[in-house]
């Protein structure tokens, strides 16, 4: 054997003691001794909650590849390098903790895990050293009666407000399809782009969403509170002392969202406010369905630029505004299906990193495609000429045509987005006379039918 060929040799046993080293130092170190003796007092710990792992990692596998993506640098943004470390979100899998934080310049740092109890009292020697990875994300292992959790750079420091778990350790998913929606920020009114785009989702096949707020007017979050009220969606607001630009928020959000997502969804995307998912046949569930065959982590689907020329209105008037404001109604010219600026239709347990377009990193086994570009499903992206970072007047020199969603899914939209509309929106006048007399007599208020007061 030539000599070239025994220094392979010798460098491929070499690695491979020093990956199962690895191995063996993520997975298999003891716990503390000293775990057990912490006493929780009066905490009742559920059935769900009973629960220890050594480790942050469940697969040989999954540890070999981390190991690979952090050599390759695959999620390492250093962008936002003068902050303090705050916690976004923590959430609890079957047999680990993922905890989501603020910071983008802290790749491949070590941080310690901090367990606490019901009544945020650590839980005595439980702390576990990680690493942080991807950007902005820690996996840790779960400890026994742990609700709350927490990082630090040692075991002795200081910690960021403990965060409540929240439940993710479904044995199925309870969604087959989410959506995360990037930070909502800008000056363009969103009411009705918000209600317009879960309504058209909804009729598409999705069950939940995901929204984080960077910045938003009073009045569009009335919508989002009534959303959140049915139950269709969850909000988390993005805020810290530190400014930063939107797109850095962004790039948290969809680690925090890809979090979020994890067991508690079987498919989610990634997509925009001015955007939305539309198939020519079936709704979104029925192509998932219909492509994946149990190996697919990820289906990146085209898109339809359609040119949005002016701003959403400020406030909601009557039923004919609706009719005459609805994007998808308004603005039919598009510049035809391109692959620039795709987004993804994703398994999340199934992608080791997740960036704004596509998955950077999928978990072993698993295969990304692309869908058939015959516009049997497309990303119908409404861009406008007014707010474009990038420039406005993109589409000046583009060949453009009209695509018209059908007539029949129109109208089901329009009528879903009045209802919603009106219910929020449209307010009755208070009739004072039918006020019992008792209601303010008795309470020495001056009669509302003269004087209608305001004290909340």
């Amino acid at each position: 054997m030539p000599l070239s060929l025994y220094r392979i040799f010798f460098i491929l046993v070499i690695l491979g003691f020093g990956l199962t080293y690895y191995w063996y130092r993520v997975n298999f170190l003891p716990i503390s001794n000293n775990f057990y003796t912490n006493n929780t007092g009066r905490c009742y710990i559920p059935e769900w909650n009973r629960v220890e792992t050594s480790s942050a990692s469940n697969s040989f596998w999954k540890s070999i590849s981390r190991l690979l993506w952090m050599s390759l640098d695959l999620s390492n943004e250093n962008n936002q390098n003068y902050t303090s470390i705050i916690l976004i979100g923590a959430y609890v899998y079957p047999e680990y903790i993922s905890i989501t934080l603020n910071s983008q310049y802290m790749s491949k740092q070590l941080l310690y895990c901090r367990y606490f109890d019901c009544k945020r009292k650590e839980i005595q020697g439980s702390e576990w050293q990680g690493v942080v990875f991807p950007e902005s994300v820690i996996h840790c292992p779960r400890r026994i009666g742990a609700e709350f959790v927490s990082v630090s750079k040692f075991k002795t420091d200081g910690f960021p407000t403990p965060m409540r778990l929240t439940f993710r350790a479904f044995e199925k998913p309870i969604h087959d399809f989410t959506i995360c929606v990037a930070p909502l920020y800008g000056n363009e009114p969103k009411w009705i782009q918000i209600t317009e785009f879960i309504e058209h989702h909804k009729m598409e096949g999705a069950s939940f969403f995901y929204f984080h707020i960077g910045a938003i007017s009073s009045y569009d979050r009335r919508i989002l509170d009534e959303y959140v009220n049915n139950g269709d969606i969850e909000v988390k607001v993005l805020q810290e002392k530190y400014e930063r630009p939107f797109y850095a928020w962004q790039l948290i959000e969809i680690q925090d969202c890809h979090m979020r997502a994890k067991y508690h969804s079987k498919w989610t995307t990634f997509i925009d406010i001015d955007e939305r998912i539309y198939t020519q046949n079936g709704n979104i569930l029925d192509f998932l369905n219909s492509e994946d065959n149990g190996r697919i982590a990820e289906i990146q689907i085209p898109v339809l630029n359609f040119v949005k020329y002016e701003d959403a209105p400020e406030i909601y008037n009557d039923e004919s505004q609706i009719q005459k404001e609805l994007i998808s109604m308004k603005y039919d010219r598009t510049t035809g299906l391109t692959w620039n600026a795709s987004k993804a239709l994703i398994r999340p347990e199934k992608i080791g990193i997740m960036s704004i377009h596509y998955a950077i990193a999928l978990e072993h086994g698993y295969v990304s495609l692309r869908a058939d570009a015959s516009e049997k499903i497309a990303l119908r992206h409404y861009r406008s000429t007014q707010h474009r970072e990038n420039g406005s007047n993109w589409d000046e020199g583009l060949v453009i045509f009209e695509n018209t969603l059908p007539s029949e899914f129109l109208s089901e939209l329009t009528r879903r987005v009045i209802e919603k509309v009106k219910s929020v929106y449209e307010k009755v006048p208070t009739i004072c006379s039918y006020i019992p007399r008792v209601m303010w007599e008795s309470r020495e208020f001056p009669d509302p039918c003269e004087r209608m007061l305001l004290t909340w």
